[in-house]
């Protein structure tokens, strides 16, 4: 499958893995771009530059394959700042793809392009789109209301926002918010999109660092099941529906400050929750997606084979109603999750 964001960073299938905080570290990030999909490892998870770095080093070891980092950008953040020391560790290391989200990249573009980096921009609103253009980004990366993490607060979802990116700037454009499947990736592809983003649905990948309490709430998850927290501070985040997201919610009532929500919302309070595999302790992430189910069966089209890797807890066969061109995952409380290479090394046609 070639499209202009495959070529853009050499990889086999249009889906980049997102950039989620303690979770997108080496090996789930390197599974991914072994498998021809784009992984992706966050700055946020490291105290320091060194540790990014190792890690970076530890991508570099596990695959040679293209992949990409994450810079999120605060209002506040400058180049000299201790941003610094991670922009000299993408430097040092040659990385050639860089995701940046929140502010604008501008400040950094001379840094970044200085190094031969492509660079994609996340942005949260189509609007934003020319501006990414303008400052010299590669790539634009736009997220829907559905989407899991940060969504924007312009409450616009998926269907809208992606088609009006694509008019609103020439460059290659990803979707995010929803994606889950073949279906939604035809979707996005049908609306003129160069790619998508997935994040949710890599949750589930045996390459993903959380226990089994967590997965099987994902798994049991409804469409109606998430969130919004930190709408006081202009900060949307979609997660979980769970006991601490709601004590948030709760809290946001009485206007606090962000020095007093900070405790309550802080990147170590999820960080803990997902080493003590405890689905109600924190905001937990989630798209607004309804598809994850433990009994039954749906179907995944071939050509987007790298997505049943987040699945899943199940083996593969062919479906007889689509000709081999597409696989069937049966999912059952008794299966074990299926590692990426272990499912992308079921070898298929895929349909051009």
């Amino acid at each position: 499958m070639k499209t202009r964001i495959t070529e853009l960073f050499g990889i086999e299938y249009p889906i980049v893995q997102g950039a989620m905080q303690w979770l997108s570290k080496p090996r789930l990030a390197a599974a991914v771009s072994n498998a021809g999909g784009l992984g992706t490892i966050n700055m946020t998870t490291y105290e320091s530059p060194e540790a990014f770095q190792a890690d970076i080093q530890q991508m570099k070891r596990l695959t040679n394959k293209p992949f990409s980092v994450n810079l999120s950008l605060l209002p506040d953040t400058k180049p000299d700042g201790p941003i610094k020391g991670f922009l000299e560790a993408i430097v040092a290391e040659g990385v050639s793809i860089v995701e940046t989200a929140g502010s604008s990249p501008k400040p950094f573009m001379d840094t970044l392009k200085g190094a031969g980096c492509l660079v994609m921009h996340k942005i949260p609103d189509s609007r934003f789109a020319h501006t990414a253009q303008e400052v010299g980004c590669d790539a634009v990366c736009i997220v829907g209301y559905e989407g899991g993490g940060h969504p924007g607060m312009a409450g616009v979802g998926s269907m809208v926002q992606w088609p009006l990116t694509t008019e609103r700037c020439t460059l290659p454009v990803v979707g995010a918010g929803g994606v889950c499947d073949g279906r939604t990736l035809y979707a996005a592809l049908a609306l003129g999109l160069d790619g998508v983003m997935v994040g949710t649905r890599f949750l589930m990948a045996e390459e993903t660092a959380i226990g089994p309490r967590l997965r099987q709430t994902i798994l049991e998850a409804r469409e109606t099941d998430t969130v919004l927290t930190q709408t006081s501070i202009r900060n949307a985040l979609r997660s979980l529906k769970t006991q601490g997201a709601l004590d948030i919610i709760e809290f946001e009532k009485g206007h606090p400050t962000f020095d007093e929500l900070y405790p309550l919302i802080r990147g170590t309070v999820t960080r803990a929750a997902y080493e003590q595999d405890d689905p109600q302790a924190a905001q937990i992430a989630k798209e607004r997606r309804p598809d994850l189910k433990i009994d039954g069966e749906f179907q995944l089209d071939a050509a987007i084979v790298l997505l049943l890797r987040f699945c899943l807890w199940g083996g593969l066969i062919r479906s007889r109603r689509n000709r081999g061109c597409r696989l069937a995952v049966r999912l059952g409380p008794n299966l074990r999750p299926l590692g990426i290479a272990e499912i992308l090394g079921r070898r298929c046609r895929i349909p051009v």
